[in-house]
C-alpha cells in the first residue's frame, strides 16, 4: 500500500511539473511573457510540486527505518564498529555500537553504564518523521508515548558544526545602499554597513527515559524507543529554544527573540495579506523569504478558509486548491509552511531561514545507558541519557519578521 501511494506521488510530480512546462511553452511559442493568470497557475503548481516532494522524503525515510529493523532481526555478526558506521538511525546506531554489544554480552548484573556513545546527528530527518511502535505495557513500566509532531524548524537553517563553547559571528545591524548613478567627477554617494560582533554560547539540552531490563533484551524494540521517544523529546526542547529560547542559562536566544526582527500587525488585514506584507519587509533587507512558521491552531485557520461558494483557497481534503487535480500541500505564497507547537499562537514568523541563520552543532545526539540512576538497578530499570549541545546564530535578525494578531 505504502509503495502504491508512493508512485501515485511519483506521477503526480511529474503530471505537476508537465503542466508547468505546458503552459511556459506555450507562452515561449507565441513569443511572449506569462500573463498574470499564467504566472498564478505556474506558482500554484510549483507549490503543490513541493509539498508533493515532502510526502515522497516522508516514505522514503520510513522505508530506510524498516530496513534497519529488518537487518536487526538478522544475526549479530557484523564488528560493532562497522556496523555502527553504516547504521541509518539513532536507534540503531545504539543498538550497533561497540558499548552496547559488550553490555549485552554479559549478564546485566550489578550496577553498569554503556558510556557516552555519540551518535552521528545526520538521522534527524528520518527520526522526526517515523512513528515508532508503541512499547508494550508489561515491558514499558507504565510510559505511554504520545504522537510527535514533525519537527522542521531546524531543517529551515543552514547546518553548521563547532569544536568550541562559543561561536563567535559578526552580525550586520545596519545596510543601506545608497548606490546611484553618478556624474564624472562627482562625490559618490556613500552606502552604510553596520557591523556588529557577536558571541553566542553553546549550551546543552538533554533528557533521560527510563526502560526496563527486558527491553535491553529485544533489540529491536528497544532502537524503536530510542527513535521514536528519546530522540524526539530532545528535538521538541530544540525546537522550542530555536523559536522562543529566552537567551538566559541555560537556554538559547531563540529566532523571536532577537533585537532588531521586525514585526506586521495583522490589524484589519486578512492573515495571508499580512504575512505576505511580512514577506515584503523581509525582502527589503536584500534577502528572500523561505519559509513561515505558525502555531497548528492558526494554521487551522488559514487553511480552512472558504469563499462564497464554501471551496477551499487552499484545496479541499482530497484535491488541490480550488478542485484542482494533486494533493494539496502546507504552503502559503509558494514558502513552506512549517506547522509546530513551538510556535506562538497569534504569531507566525516570517524569514529567510537559509540565508539569515544558521545552526552550530558542538557534538552530535549522545546517547549513554546505565541502571544506576535512583533505585533503578533494585527495580531492574535502565535510564537512557540522551542530550547534544548547540548553539544558533542569527547573522540579520532584520530578515525575520513576526506577523501579530494572526
Amino acid at each position: 500500500m505504502a509503495q502504491s501511494a508512493k508512485d501515485f506521488l511519483k506521477s503526480e510530480v511529474n503530471r505537476k511539473l508537465s503542466e508547468a512546462t505546458a503552459i511556459t511553452a506555450k507562452a515561449e511559442e507565441e513569443g511572449r511573457s506569462l500573463d498574470p493568470e499564467e504566472h498564478k497557475q505556474v506558482e500554484e503548481i510549483l507549490a503543490e510540486v513541493g509539498g508533493l516532494k515532502g510526502r515522497l522524503q516522508d516514505f522514503e525515510n520510513n522505508e530506510k527505518l524498516q530496513d534497519n529493523i529488518d537487518r536487526l532481526r538478522g544475526p549479530w555478526n557484523v564488528p560493532a564498529e562497522i556496523a555502527q558506521s553504516q547504521a541509518k538511525s539513532i536507534g540503531e546506531a545504539f543498538t550497533k555500537s561497540e558499548a552496547f554489544q559488550a553490555l549485552k554480552a554479559g549478564n546485566l548484573g550489578g550496577k553498569w553504564t554503556t558510556g557516552p556513545v555519540e551518535l552521528p546527528w545526520d538521522f534527524k530527518a528520518t527520526m522526526t518523521t517515523t512513528a515508532s511502535p508503541v512499547v508494550q505495557p508489561q515491558v514499558s513500566g507504565g510510559i505511554l508515548p504520545l504522537l510527535a509532531q514533525p519537527l522542521r524548524i531546524a531543517n529551515l537553517l543552514m547546518d553548521g558544526t563547532t569544536d568550541s563553547n562559543t561561536v563567535r559571528y559578526v552580525q550586520e545591524t545596519t545596510a543601506t545602499n545608497a548606490a546611484a548613478a553618478t556624474a564624472e567627477g562627482a562625490l559618490k554617494p556613500e552606502s552604510t554597513l553596520i557591523l556588529n560582533q557577536v558571541d553566542e554560547p553553546v549550551r546543552k539540552i538533554a533528557t533521560f527515559l527510563p526502560v526496563a531490563d527486558e527491553m535491553l533484551e529485544d533489540v529491536a524494540q528497544l532502537q524503536s524507543y530510542l527513535n521514536g521517544r528519546l530522540s524526539i523529546f530532545v528535538q521538541q526542547a530544540e525546537e522550542a529554544q530555536i523559536y522562543g529560547g529566552s537567551g538566559v542559562a541555560p537556554q538559547l536566544l531563540g529566532l523571536t527573540g532577537r533585537t532588531g526582527v521586525q514585526t506586521q500587525a495583522k490589524g484589519t488585514d486578512s492573515v495571508p495579506d499580512a504575512i505576505f506584507k511580512a514577506m515584503t519587509k523581509v525582502r527589503n533587507t536584500f534577502l528572500e523569504p523561505d519559509g513561515i512558521v505558525m502555531h497548528p491552531a492558526d494554521w487551522e485557520e488559514v487553511r480552512l478558509a472558504k469563499d462564497a461558494n464554501q471551496q477551499y483557497y487552499g484545496g479541499g481534503p482530497f484535491t488541490g486548491a480550488y478542485g484542482v487535480n494533486g494533493i494539496a500541500s502546507d504552503s502559503l505564497w509558494g514558502k513552506p509552511v512549517v506547522v509546530t507547537t513551538a510556535a506562538t499562537q497569534n504569531t507566525a514568523l516570517v524569514g529567510a531561514f537559509r540565508t539569515a541563520a544558521q545552526l552550530f552543532r558542538r557534538n552530535t545526539l549522545s546517547v549513554e545507558a546505565s541502571n544506576s540512576h535512583s533505585d533503578f538497578f533494585a527495580k531492574n530499570l535502565t535510564a537512557i541519557r540522551a542530550e547534544q549541545r548547540l548553539a544558533l546564530a542569527v547573522y540579520r535578525p532584520a530578515a525575520f519578521c513576526t506577523v501579530t494578531g494572526v
